[in-house]
């Protein structure tokens, strides 16, 4: 569905990121999305450009 470096909106908190690492588990695909925003950001993890597990 979604390329690898593809920008993307997370529906979830509305904000812009990059794919930067897709998987599946268990028939389900994860994407990680790195923020466009720097610094920290409620739901992400990392410090610089947070991260987020989307489905």
């Amino acid at each position: 569905m979604f390329e690898l470096y593809e920008e993307v909106i997370i529906l979830s908190n509305g904000l812009t990121g990059t794919i930067v690492d897709i998987s599946a588990i268990n028939g389900k695909t994860k994407y990680t999305v790195e923020s466009d925003i720097k610094g920290k950001v409620s739901g992400g993890y990392g410090d610089i450009y947070p991260l987020f597990d989307c489905t």
